[in-house]
């Protein structure tokens, strides 16, 4: 709940859950004062929860804290009793070096938290003129095309996820995985690609694991 002076208040008991290596990428300060990055998971009750998707650095005043593990990862909860203030301000500092900080955690790296699915990872970035100050993610198609090279069929992950997905009943019952951006053994599309980059021995491997099933333009041209 907003309060006149911009405060938000907690009418219930909710909780606030990030990643705890936010904290080692810039996207958060635990401490004293404790400032997290604006895309973070809200529950109320442990029976539902929202997404925040906030391109900036917001204050918050948890009436307690701990570490807990979700799946293999780590991630801070954060929790406020009822009346309690979340944020004594909703006045945000725009700080558009934050917008490269969550586009180089999730979309270059894949470090995606459990409560960003399909749907929100092509909306992350929509916030960060206005919150942040960046003209990254103005262009919604620039966005939507960089997930869906980096949304993978879990079953295997060579296969990009929107040619196995029927609905909106998928993304719940088979959700996506993500891989980096960058990743030479799913992202590169013929071995050429593989062998040709950065990463020579895994390259390598990942040519011969799983090879070409068709002749790409560059390679037909370079083989003549």
């Amino acid at each position: 709940m907003e309060t006149p002076d911009g405060k938000l208040v907690a009418r219930d008991t909710v909780r606030i859950y990030i990643p705890a290596r936010f904290a080692e990428r810039g996207l958060a300060e635990v401490g004293i004062e404790t400032f997290i990055y604006g895309v973070y998971a809200i529950t109320v009750e442990d029976s539902y929860y929202g997404v925040s998707l906030v391109n900036a650095m917001i204050r918050i005043e948890p009436t307690s804290m701990m570490k807990m593990l979700i799946g293999e990862d780590e991630y801070y909860e954060f929790e406020f009793e009822k009346g309690a203030v979340i944020t004594p301000s909703l006045n945000l500092v725009k700080n558009d070096a934050l917008v490269y900080r969550i586009f180089n955690e999730m979309l270059a790296g894949a470090h995606v938290p459990w409560y960003i699915g399909y749907n929100e990872m092509a909306c992350l970035l929509d916030s960060a003129k206005y919150h942040a100050g960046a003209n990254v993610g103005r262009n919604h198609d620039i966005t939507e095309l960089l997930v869906s090279i980096v949304s993978r069929n879990p079953h295997d992950r060579h296969e990009f996820y929107r040619t196995v997905v029927k609905g909106q009943h998928d993304l719940l019952a088979n959700p996506p995985v993500f891989i980096p951006l960058r990743s030479i053994e799913f992202a590169a599309t013929s071995a050429l690609n593989k062998v040709a980059g950065s990463y020579f021995s895994r390259g390598v491997v990942s040519a011969l694991v799983s090879p070409s099933t068709r002749v790409e333009r560059l390679n037909d041209i370079l083989a003549r």
